[in-house]
């Protein structure tokens, strides 16, 4: 049997989630995928971490990697505002790309990319790596399967005692488009559409917030808080002035169907400890997350269900690792796209609806004949 040649991979970006995440998910797919460059407008940077991870090439420009690496695939893992043109140019290479989450910081951006990819026959996989785990697909599988009947509601906090992202650009809105809402938001709501099933998004409401971040409080925090326990090497030296995003955002998203989500989400709040919670009802069945729960009846009795999911994988980011497995899968035809195009442009058109929402200080509301981009909703 022929030997399947390994696929030439590029890694655009060398900050935190390059490090911690892409590169040793990569790498751990040695023999089926060969890591041959990285670039970083850094260029001290990249050649820091293209020594520590044993990659040969570094470029100061991304399109330098593409013309002269030659890669099969690439990894875009630059601040959202760069993704757009970063993953067309590597799509027009002849690339297909893994693009970090959110894949874009508005529906329209998102859709050109994936028209990109169709027309070069070229595949674009969204970075959606909270949907790789165990309880995630555990949860997808249950709602699939009928066990909570009809959703109707679905409810995610991700909030942050003090964690703000003081390492790189998140905290500034022309590299990333948005604080905490691209952030944890891209992974929330992208992981509770897929679960229900990817109901359309029919109307957001939604107020965001700037109280904590933009001023000094001399507090003492660490890397780790901020969402990096690893992976950076050079960080980026922060300064409260720069801070023009939201460090908190609150949503009610209303559905196709009636179903709703409510979110929550903040680097930077003044509650007893971090708080992380996922809960989705139905009318047969309700599920919580971290520990998995499926709560239902059994007869006439009251029964909460802890379904025995595998571990996931003891490293790091180790969702990061099974998309990247997932990815050389699909690309050798043996597997089917989890993360979907409409799925993805679900999620985006979402999530530039709660930053407009904000903006215009009232509900967003989608109707069936709308454009892609709900910007014309704003006067």
């Amino acid at each position: 049997m022929k030997k399947e040649k390994p696929f030439r991979v590029g890694v655009i970006g060398a900050g935190m989630i390059a490090g911690a995440a892409h590169i040793p998910a990569w790498k751990n797919l040695a023999g089926q995928v060969e890591l041959v460059a990285l670039a970083d407008r850094c260029v001290e940077r990249a050649r820091l971490l293209a020594q520590k991870e044993g990659i040969p090439a570094v470029y100061g420009e991304w399109q330098e990697l593409l013309e002269k690496a030659e890669p099969d695939i690439v990894s875009v893992c630059t601040p959202n505002a760069y993704h757009k043109e970063q993953t067309i140019g590597a799509l027009r290479a002849g690339a297909h790309v893994l693009c970090e989450k959110a894949v874009a910081t508005n529906h329209a951006d998102a859709a050109a990319m994936y028209e990109t990819a169709e027309a070069e026959s070229r595949i674009l996989f969204a970075g959606q790596s909270s949907r790789f785990s165990g309880r995630s697909l555990a949860a997808r599988e249950l709602a699939a399967e009928g066990r909570l009947g009809e959703i109707y509601f679905a409810d995610t906090c991700s909030m942050r005692r003090r964690g703000i992202p003081t390492w790189g650009q998140f905290h500034m809105k022309a590299h990333s488009g948005a604080g905490p809402i691209f952030d944890f938001g891209s992974h929330q709501m992208d992981l509770l559409l897929w679960i229900m099933g990817n109901p359309r998004v029919r109307a957001v409401t939604a107020a965001v917030f700037t109280k904590i971040g933009n001023r000094p409080e001399n507090l003492a925090t660490s890397l780790a808080e901020s969402g990096a326990p690893l992976g950076v090497l050079m960080p980026r030296p922060y300064a409260q002035a720069e801070f023009d995003v939201e460090d908190m955002a609150t949503a009610f998203v209303r559905l196709e169907g009636g179903g709703v989500i409510s979110m929550r989400l903040s680097w930077a709040a003044n509650i007893p400890a971090n708080m992380h919670s996922l809960m989705i009802l139905g009318t047969e069945g309700g599920l919580t997350a971290d520990p998995l729960v499926l709560s239902c009846n059994t007869g006439r009795y009251k029964s909460n269900i802890s379904p025995q999911v595998p571990a996931d994988r003891n490293v790091p980011f180790s969702g990061h690792w099974l998309e990247t497995e997932h990815f050389v899968k699909v690309l050798r035809g043996e597997e089917a796209l989890v993360v979907r195009k409409e799925e993805v442009l679900n999620a985006t058109r979402a999530l530039e609806a709660i930053s407009l929402s904000a903006q215009a200080g009232r509900e967003i509301v989608f109707e069936e004949e709308d454009e892609p981009s709900c910007r014309r909703h704003i006067a």
